[in-house]
């Protein structure tokens, strides 16, 4: 259905007392934001502007190496640029020792104006260790935080934890103080796996392909009329689904329609483009008085194995328009920033999954490489160069750079953004998974950094050293968990999640302080068929809070054995026949494939085998849904057909 996967996109959202534009939300914020949002003035006003370039830039056509020329065309005789006359690669900065020099793409000057004007930043010899050459392999780590030398799947990723972790009341879950989404997705419409925290929830809104300020009264529209109870067709989840995603979503979807109209855009003119389209969207809600912490934004067309230039003009062709595009881009949203009195809340962090090959291929484009550089944009950026050229002579016989050129691993740039930009402590960056790499010196303006004092400090009530759940022989889930210490805790809550469904199933008292470990139980009665998620939240005395990691526990349904009905199509009548593990009482009813009852019999089951005929001859051919209810049963409908 198309109108779950777009609101699937959006996300799932939970709503409180408070009104927003007359919509519910929630009071909740952690002491250390409210202290954040009143002591420093600025910090809470920033934004990250995330673009990612799909499909592998060629960093060697992007940025070269002037002191090693013979060399680089060497490696690209038919796709280099050239040195001198028209089409030459621009000098970026002759003040810096030769080594260190880069020439640009001639069709990005708009690079070195940004450069020349303080806003711009680049990042030499950026990737991660065992470099993976699948653009989807190698995006996923990047999204996620990882490296190639990790295996397993990735389902979360570093903008979501720190999302779950810097702002735990907020996510998802608008405040007062803090009313807009904390992610906001643009260029893509699958929702990106960046924004994904640790339950797999999507901690972003998609506005890929809407119109923003339009925006609620699109989703509005969407669902079904309201419904009492639970539609009884294989359509009724479906239904219900939609039906709680609308009314929660509805929350956002007025705040950014309100933000967009009441938002401009100066006098500077973009590309017209798609990118263009979104960065300015970005800059329109910021005037519109967004608080929105990190935009995700996308430009595609950098998987340039075949024709990546025009061979008689080297500096023409898809490669270079497609670079043009995103640089006049990037330089408008800054310059349309500063008109704005925005220029010092933004800072706009570019990043491709990998780097092309150093040498060519035969068919005048290049193939899937690792290093490239990175880019930083923004009136707050520190201007110049991290790093030095690569050495083009290190490079092996498939064409790949060796890994001892990586100079930059990729977290340690995220986790300078995160910290000097958006001001994220220490056991922020933990959790993050950021806290082993290095703060990176110089990619922010000095005094622009955030203070120490005003970082946002997760308020951790407890640190969770274990959490386990399983089933035990008498069908009963039994959960156990160790605190290595707590601080100022109150109390645990047992979270039970299925279909999207939370709820809390069990409150247990925490010790409050303790330097030693302490250990809990809790046990769940009954346990819900199906895979069912538990999680355990830890409140503190001031009620801030964190949400332990899930454990999964499947449970089939043992209530009969041998279930079925029979004949199928059925004429006349058909059967049930069971064998159960108990007497019990129970309903039988058949509806039709609209969820209009049909027939309705109670049925008294008895310990071992039973048999139960039905009566159908009277109706309608076509098929219907039988459904076993009462007694704690918990069993899928079976479908029958009537009618040879």
């Amino acid at each position: 259905m198309k109108r779950r996967n777009f609101l699937k996109n959006i996300g799932k959202l939970s709503s409180g007392p408070l009104l927003l534009n007359g919509m519910g939300m929630s009071a909740f914020a952690t002491p250390d934001m409210l202290d954040l949002l009143t002591t420093c003035n600025g910090v809470t006003e920033r934004s990250l502007v995330v673009l990612f370039l799909k499909g592998g830039n060629d960093g060697l056509n992007t940025i070269l190496p002037v002191d090693q020329y013979a060399a680089y065309i060497g490696h690209r005789p038919n796709i280099g640029l050239a040195e001198t006359g028209t089409g030459a690669y621009v000098n970026l900065d002759t003040t810096l020792p030769i080594q260190d020099q880069v020439g640009i793409h001639p069709g990005i000057t708009s690079l070195k104006n940004m450069y020349e004007s303080d806003k711009a930043r680049l990042i030499q010899a950026v990737g991660y260790p065992s470099p993976n050459q699948s653009h989807f392999k190698s995006t996923d780590l990047w999204l996620s935080g990882k490296d190639g030398t990790q295996t397993g799947a990735t389902n979360n990723g570093w903008l979501g934890r720190f999302f779950e972790n810097a702002y735990p009341g907020i996510h998802n879950n608008p405040t007062g103080n803090f009313p807009d989404p904390l992610g906001i997705q643009l260029g893509d419409s699958k929702a990106s796996l960046s924004f994904h925290d640790c339950t797999s929830t999507y901690e972003a809104i998609n506005l890929s392909g809407q119109y923003p300020g339009s925006l609620f009264g699109l989703l509005n529209g969407l669902g079904t009329l309201p419904h009492a109870t639970p539609v009884v067709s294989e359509y009724g989840a479906e239904l219900d689904y939609i039906m709680s995603v609308e009314n929660s979503t509805n929350v956002y979807g007025q705040r950014i329609t309100n933000v967009f109209n009441n938002g401009t855009n100066s006098s500077e003119v973009y590309p017209n483009s798609y990118l263009g389209y979104q960065l300015s969207t970005v800059a329109r809600l910021l005037a519109g008085g967004s608080q929105t912490k990190v935009f995700l934004t996308h430009q595609s067309g950098f998987d340039t194995h075949a024709s990546q230039v025009d061979t008689s003009n080297t500096h023409q062709g898809d490669h270079a328009e497609t670079l043009a595009n995103v640089f006049d881009s990037i330089e408008s949203f800054h310059k349309d920033l500063t008109n704005l009195g925005l220029g010092k809340k933004v800072v706009t962090v570019v990043f491709s999954e990998f780097s092309r090959r150093i040498k060519e291929n035969g068919s005048n484009g290049t193939d899937h490489g690792n290093f490239g550089p990175m880019f930083l944009f923004g009136d707050a950026v520190k201007s110049g160069i991290s790093g030095t050229n690569f050495d083009l002579s290190n490079v092996n016989s498939s064409g790949y750079m060796d890994e001892s050129e990586l100079q930059h691993d990729y977290r340690s740039v995220f986790k300078t953004l995160l910290q000097n930009w958006l001001g994220a402590g220490d056991n922020i960056l933990n959790p993050v998974e950021f806290g082993p790499y290095s703060i990176l010196p110089d990619l922010i303006d000095p005094n622009e950094i955030v203070d120490p004092s005003c970082y946002i400090n997760a308020s951790l009530p407890v640190e969770l050293s274990s959490f386990e759940a399983w089933l035990n022989p008498s069908r009963k889930v039994e959960l156990n968990w160790i605190t290595a210490s707590e601080s100022n805790s109150d109390y645990f809550e047992v979270v039970r999640l299925q279909d999207g469904n939370e709820e809390v199933i069990d409150r247990v008292q925490a010790a409050g302080n303790s330097s030693t470990a302490s250990a809990y139980e809790a046990l769940d009665t009954n346990p819900l068929i199906g895979t069912t998620y538990y999680m355990i939240r830890a409140i503190d005395l001031d009620g801030s809070e964190t949400l332990s990691d899930r454990r999964a526990i499947e449970i089939k349904d043992q209530q009969f054995e041998n279930l079925k009905i029979y004949p199928n199509p059925a004429v006349y009548d058909f059967n049930v026949v069971m064998t159960a593990d108990r007497n019990r009482t129970a309903m039988l009813e058949v509806f039709s494939i609209t969820g209009q009852k049909v027939r309705s019999q109670s049925l008294s089951i008895e310990s071992g085998f039973n048999k139960f005929t039905v009566n159908v001859q009277d109706l309608p051919k076509g098929q219907y849904l039988v459904q076993l209810t009462g007694d704690g049963l918990e069993l899928a409908p079976m479908k029958l057909v009537v009618g040879a």
